[in-house]
């Protein structure tokens, strides 16, 4: 395995879920999409924004344990 390339491959990654966690948190934001989006369209943000931080939190964790390896 080529660790740059793994770090760069995660960095990239990283930064896709940062714009998508930045987009949901947006449109949770958004009192016009809160107001007239159904409940289940509004919860379904809810759960992809919450999979999003999740996925980013492991992605950093692996990102910092390639940096500590010789």
């Amino acid at each position: 395995v080529d660790l740059d390339k793994e770090r760069a491959r995660l960095r990239a990654e990283l930064e896709k879920l940062g714009n998508e966690i930045a987009r949901s948190e947006k449109l949770l934001t958004n009192e016009g999409f809160l107001s007239k989006a159904p409940k289940a369209v509004v919860q379904k943000e809810q759960e992809k924004r919450s999979d999003y931080v999740q996925r980013r939190a492991k992605l950093r964790e692996r990102l910092s344990s390639l940096g500590r390896m010789p």
